[in-house]
């Protein structure tokens, strides 16, 4: 028996505060589908310094997964693209930590995150404990770093970053792109 091919890898950057993010976000269903049997597609969650929110979302998204597994963080994320209006800057303006706090507990509680050991105040104090969401949320972003990644959404097909893409691009513009790198 021959033994099948390798599948590229394909790491997909986002920022939870960035609105090509969010497209990209929504887009990624269709581009898994599309190309499953030739690339491994993963999501990575960097934030970007302009959006002040990123890094506390950052950090609830790595508690969550690190308290309660990554079902739940995938379900805080998803959540937290179909609510990014809640603590986009316009949303928040000159707000305290206090309250983007509250708005990602919302947003969790919202999502069904809370539950068993994992209560809207253990997550309050949670987000913000060095060991287990801040170091850890800052080892991501520099994952991100150390594969070039400067903005978001970024792609980083085998491993190489990609550049020229759109957070729009669906399975039609991705395989136009993978074809063009010798990748199809």
């Amino acid at each position: 028996r021959a033994m099948a091919a390798a599948k590229t890898t394909w790491k997909v950057f986002l920022d939870l505060q960035c609105p090509f993010s969010k497209a990209a976000w929504c887009k990624l269903p269709e581009i898994r589908a599309a190309f499953a049997d030739s690339h491994d597609i993963t999501h990575h969650i960097c934030s970007l310094v302009f959006h002040p929110q990123a890094f506390a979302a950052q950090c609830a998204a790595v508690f969550i997964g690190r308290a309660a597994g990554p079902e739940q963080r995938a379900a805080f994320e998803e959540a937290c693209f179909s609510e990014q209006e809640k603590y986009m800057n316009a949303a928040l303006g000159d707000c305290r930590k206090s309250d983007v706090d509250k708005v990602f507990a919302d947003i969790a509680e919202g999502a069904g995150i809370f539950g068993g050991d994992l209560t809207r105040e253990r997550f309050l104090t949670g987000i913000h404990e060095w060991e287990e969401a801040v170091k850890p949320a800052y080892a991501e972003h520099k994952y991100a770093l150390a594969y070039g990644v400067y903005g978001t959404p970024k792609h980083v097909i085998g491993d190489g970053l990609v550049d020229g893409t759109e957070s729009a691009w669906g399975a039609a513009e991705w395989r136009d792109k993978l074809a063009a790198l010798g990748d199809a």
